[in-house]
């Protein structure tokens, strides 16, 4: 299989955004609770990116493959990274997250 990844580790220069909007979260919220939820939401979501990512492959015959957060594995024709594909997350209707 080859691989279609590029470097999207965890470091310091992709981390300090996401440590810096929490801290303003913090500050913007109500209570504990309502800034655990954003916090919980917001970390799902970048494991999940990070875990599609990361495991993006291209088989010998042109299929792409990557693995969820849950483990499971899926298949597309297409890049699913591209626009229109399946993690494709404008809106248009067509599946995507």
């Amino acid at each position: 299989m080859t691989s279609t990844r590029s470097d999207y580790s965890f470091t310091m220069g992709n981390l300090l955004p996401f440590t810096l909007f929490m801290g303003f979260a913090y500050l913007a919220t109500d209570s504990a609770i309502e800034f655990a939820f954003i916090a919980a939401f917001l970390a799902f979501g970048a494991y999940r990116n990070h875990r599609r990512r990361s495991t993006l492959r291209q088989r010998d015959d042109g299929t792409y493959v990557w693995i969820e957060w849950h483990g499971g594995e899926r298949c597309s024709d297409t890049d699913p990274s591209e626009p229109g594909g399946d993690w494709d997350s404008e809106g248009d209707g067509d599946g995507g997250d």
